[in-house]
């Protein structure tokens, strides 16, 4: 686990190398968070989307995606997914109970009274002021234009590309001119502002009103006009848009030994937003030489959100849990932080000790963890220097499926713990053990790493609950002492061991078109009367050979650019088998990311005092 901390603490220290602001709160993700290329798509606002089908598919499934990014941190110590606690939620319930009603008849009056520039005799908006704000909008629409142009040049890829972008700001730079000049002579700008200079207080309430105003009715309109499932404000503007499809926004990074080392010290030591019982792992990783990734700082920009209301002085908030102090992050407060950047990686390769052998791999009776994430049992060699490395698990199929769940909790080394994952991902500290049923429910499938990080790595002391003098007290709850565990490499513990029993069996991948051998096909083999699980892929010659227990499977194989396969075999005897599968080649992309952490922006005092 401490290496896998050691690669948080790089990326947090790289990304506050290149652009934090001071409210900036990175947070580490200790539970395996992992979304694949068409489930983050799906979020992506339709008019970047050019498949119909894939709009249909955004539509019915992106909800829930967008609930999980909207998760709002309540510990300042870790980010983690909370669909019951989202900014969606929460902002729509602070402009419901923000009254901007009072405040606009308010305003009226106050305009009505002190500016004859502004309102007629019958309150009516002058002529002279329907025309600025006329021009104003039309001014304020251009620059709208310009700012989405400008967050289009990163994914330019060729000179051409570019050349048309900068003729397009050119063009946008003389609409803008023209513009304000409509806006200063046909709209009165000068004299309106003048005005509004002179009721400045009244100005602010304006701005203040427009802004409020502006953000009730985004979510009105919304749910006037379609179904809260598929409105668009579950849309997320990606910044880089395109990471999905291409290498945009991606660095590579390799760490080594030495500076893992130096890294998960200087995590410890800090103990900025990492929560102590994980700096606390601190098993056998000297297998591991070094760590290779991909990376990626993606921003999360939503056009419903916006925060500047809420600074204004004339925001009242007279409800009974505050929205923020500016310093603490807990459920105490509705509004502490929002999350705005996920650290993403892929591509995870651990570069381990030469010494390693394909036996130690190779075992169907253990995992292999790299923090919550849950490695390939094969051992891969680079040919160019012969290091050996290991792969992540990137099929969201298997890290969802029954199977693994259930080998997960069969390498738990604390059988008799209580401690669940849902105690350590939302229960505060200072609430008792007893209140932990009726916090909010994580999903299963993330669930089950965490518990591995409780039960197998470390554990939770439990804290006794405060109750009145009983007639007999209780004994007192024991924490249960960590063991320090053997390394990366866990063993199943099966209820009744058995000795395994299996046939070497050797998949071949070809083209269906030209036979030629499929390189890098991911397979994923699941026991249909069994618990087993298989993560492997192909070599250069299309071929892996596999010691496969006896049972029933079903398989799966995909990689870039084939359509998924998926077959069944069974494994009767422990005599050696060949198969053979073809793929159809098809315009389809696998990529699988993992969300390592979040970058929240802290939210300042609201009120503002």
């Amino acid at each position: 686990m401490k290496y896998f901390i050691a690669v948080y603490q790089k990326l947090k220290n790289t990304y506050l190398s290149q652009s934090s602001m001071e409210n900036d709160l990175p947070m580490i993700c200790p539970s395996l968070r992992v979304y694949e290329n068409e489930e983050l798509e799906l979020l992506k606002p339709q008019n970047q989307l050019n498949d119909d089908q894939k709009k249909a598919l955004s539509i019915i499934k992106k909800q829930n995606m967008a609930y999980e990014l909207n998760s709002v941190p309540i510990s300042s110590q870790f980010w983690d997914l909370n669909p019951n606690n989202s900014l969606f939620d929460i902002y729509r319930d602070i402009l419901d109970k923000n009254n901007l009603k009072n405040l606009e008849e308010s305003l009226d009056k106050t305009l009505a009274i002190e500016s004859s520039i502004l309102f007629d005799a019958k309150k009516n908006d002058t002529k002279e002021f329907k025309a600025y704000k006329k021009y104003r909008l039309a001014h304020e629409q251009v620059i709208d234009k310009i700012t989405a142009h400008l967050e289009l040049f990163d994914g330019l890829d060729s000179d051409e590309e570019r050349n048309n972008w900068n003729d397009q700001l050119t063009h946008l730079n003389g609409t803008k001119e023209i513009a304000f000049s409509d806006w200063k002579i046909k709209g009165n700008k000068d004299n309106i502002d003048k005005e509004l200079t002179r009721i400045n207080k009244a100005s602010d309430a304006d701005v203040y009103l427009a802004m409020a105003q502006n953000a009730k009715n985004t979510f009105e309109a919304a749910e006037k006009t379609d179904v809260i499932t598929n409105a668009s404000i579950h849309d997320i503007n990606f910044i880089p848009y395109d990471f999905m499809e291409n290498e945009s926004g991606w660095n590579n990074i390799r760490i080594e030994k030495q500076e893992l080392e130096t890294l998960y010290t200087e995590a410890k030591n800090s103990h900025e937003n990492l929560p102590s019982e994980i700096l606390s792992i601190d098993y056998d990783e000297d297998v591991i030489q070094a760590v290779e990734l991909d990376y990626s700082f993606v921003h999360l920009k939503r056009n419903w959100f916006s925060k500047n209301f809420m600074l204004s002085q004339l925001f009242e908030w007279n409800e009974p849990k505050k929205i923020s102090d500016g310093q603490t992050i807990s459920s105490d407060f509705k509004l502490p932080a929002f999350p705005k950047t996920m650290i993403l990686i892929k591509n995870l390769k651990i570069i381990l000790d030469p010494s390693i052998t394909n036996d130690a791999i190779n075992n169907p009776d253990q995992l292999i963890y790299f923090g919550p994430l849950i490695m390939k049992q094969q051992l891969f060699v680079n040919k160019n220097n012969n290091q050996k490395f290991l792969k992540a698990i990137t099929n969201v199929k298997t890290i969802k499926s029954d199977q693994l769940s259930n080998l997960t909790r069969k390498t738990a080394l604390y059988e008799n713990s209580k401690i669940t994952a849902t105690e350590f991902i939302t229960k505060p500290e200072s609430e008792p053990v007893a209140e932990t049923a009726k916090v909010h429910p994580i999903p299963a499938f993330n669930r089950i790493n965490m518990n591995v990080l409780n039960s197998v790595r470390n554990v939770r002391p439990v804290t006794p609950v405060s109750t009145p003098q009983p007639v007999t007290p209780a004994p007192p709850v024991k924490p249960v002492i960590p063991i320090r565990n053997t390394g990366i490499f866990v063993p199943i513990k099966y209820p009744i061991q058995v000795p395994s029993s299996g046939a070497n069996i050797q998949f071949r991948v070809l083209d269906k078109i030209n036979n030629d051998p499929v390189y890098k096909c991911s397979i994923s083999i699941k026991g249909t009367n069994n618990s087993r699980i298989y993560e492997i892929e192909t070599n250069e010659a299309g071929i892996v050979n596999q010691v496969i227990a006896l049972g029933e499977y079903s398989i799966e194989l995909r990689i870039d650019d084939y359509s998924v396969l998926n077959q069944n075999f069974s494994v009767t005897s422990t005599t050696p088998i060949n198969l053979e599968y073809k793929l159809q080649r098809e315009e389809i992309k696998f990529k699988s990311f993992f969300l390592i952490g979040m970058i929240c922006e802290k939210m300042p005092k609201i009120p503002v005092s």
